[in-house]
């Protein structure tokens, strides 16, 4: 059976291989799935996965390619998959870069209550907290499958690094249907991502879910909106902005030359009338599915400051592109943004004309054109009298324009990869 070790001694039998890298997860699972609230089927599953990159140097350039290996391979068939890679690494150079180097480092475990139980005895109460929820009327969860990993992460490289790291992770899939008359029903799709059990979490994110598809049932194309109403985002859209204003500040970016700010610019723009940003990295954050100390070259991960008060700060990026810039320790690849809520309470914006979108097809966010818009698929119009589900309409603006007058809700919300502000409100928005 192929392990770490036996791995890096065929990988060193092979000249051709300047350096290397190999990621080992090891992984222990329990899953529940259910149609309505009959268990269908359980599973656990204990697995290893091993992932190797191997790195070929010619004429001062550098390139690479990376592949799986399987427990079951034995020497002759990791030696023929190393030889093929090496062949394709070559056809991939980049100008060169090394590995990061071995770094003595403490790595914390995981901020999460997983570790207090077996995952088939958390289960049990992840799975009561959903269907704790399961109570709209007319409403009803079609299908939920439920998932929870401990996964152990192992970076080996040929400059000596050797370092492990534990997450846990938790994912909920849930389908919730609407029944509005026979043979009109209506379905949803909503994931949800943790990394500690909180139960009273789980129940309010069902709940939503359900009445949410209710709505969609409910909702109608407006003939027309009032002038001036304003579009408010929520949760994964709202990170997608921030998520502009950090990508800009990427190494990457810098190096291709399609950054548009320098360190010291203010990246809301000139004039601020909205909220101004503070925006850090954290490897870190609690509840934050991707939360996790080592980054996937194997860089030892710190907080970087990013943004304060508008003001770029810092850059970050990978250990490749930070060399080809200069640093003298690159940040690595930093996977939790954390940006400071408002001031503006979410019941306060809600008090003149607005577009709450809920639910896109898929909102588009491009740093070069500027447009931000989308499709929306669910929204809440309020027209200063009442509220109503809508659908089928359209957004669409220029982020480079709107971005200084953006205003943060000071409710938040934590995803996977984001904590933050829940709510954004942006004027000047074109609704069609």
């Amino acid at each position: 059976m192929m392990n770490e070790e036996s791995i890096i001694k065929v990988l060193k039998e092979n000249k051709d291989v300047s350096a290397y890298k190999v990621v080992s997860t090891k992984t222990s699972s329990y899953e529940l799935f259910y149609v309505q609230k009959k268990l269908e089927t359980n599973r656990a599953t204990d697995t290893a996965d091993y992932s190797v990159t191997v790195y070929v140097d010619q004429d001062h350039r550098r390139g690479s390619s990376t592949f799986s290996v399987y427990p079951y391979m034995d020497g002759e068939e990791l030696s023929a998959k190393i030889r093929e890679n090496v062949e394709a690494a070559k056809y991939a150079l980049n100008p060169y870069y090394p590995l990061p180097e071995k770094e003595e480092a403490k790595i914390p475990e995981p901020d999460s209550n997983f570790s207090k139980k077996p995952l088939k005895d958390l289960i049990k109460d992840v799975k009561e907290a959903v269907f704790e929820a399961d109570y709209v009327p007319s409403s009803s969860l079609s299908a939920t499958e439920i998932f929870l990993y401990d996964d152990h992460t192992r970076i080996l490289n040929s400059n000596g690094v050797d370092l492990m790291y534990h997450t846990y992770k938790g994912n909920i899939e849930t389908i919730p249907n609407y029944v509005k008359k026979k043979n009109d029903e209506y379905e949803l799709y909503k994931m949800i991502r943790f990394s500690s059990f909180d139960k009273e979490d789980i129940v309010s994110q069902v709940k939503e879910v359900l009445s949410l598809v209710k709505a969609r049932a409910e909702a109608s194309v407006p003939p027309s909106f009032k002038e001036g109403t304003k579009v408010i985002l929520e949760d994964g859209e709202s990170a997608q902005v921030f998520r502009f204003f950090a990508d800009d500040l990427s190494y990457a970016r810098k190096y291709n030359r399609m950054n548009r700010n320098e360190l010291g610019d203010c990246v809301q723009g000139e004039n601020v009338t909205g909220t101004k940003l503070n925006l850090k990295l954290v490897p870190s954050y609690p509840n934050a599915m991707d939360s996790r100390a080592v980054d996937g070259d194997g860089v030892v991960l710190d907080e970087v400051n990013l943004i304060e008060d508008g003001i770029a700060k810092n850059r970050f990026g990978s250990y490749r592109y930070g060399y080809y810039l200069g640093e003298k320790r690159p940040t690595g690849e930093v996977p939790v943004m954390v940006v400071k809520e408002g001031t503006v309470p979410f019941a306060e914006m809600k008090k003149e004309p607005y577009l709450r979108c809920v639910r896109f097809s898929g909102m588009q966010l491009n740093p070069n054109s500027g447009f931000i818009g989308g499709e929306v698929r669910l929204g809440f119009y309020f027209d200063g009298e009442k509220e109503i589900p809508v659908t089928g309409i359209s957004i669409s603006g220029d982020i480079h324009a709107l971005k200084g007058a953006i205003v943060y809700s000071k409710e938040t919300v934590t995803l996977p990869s984001y904590h933050g502000p829940k709510y954004l409100e942006i004027r000047g928005m074109k609704i069609a």
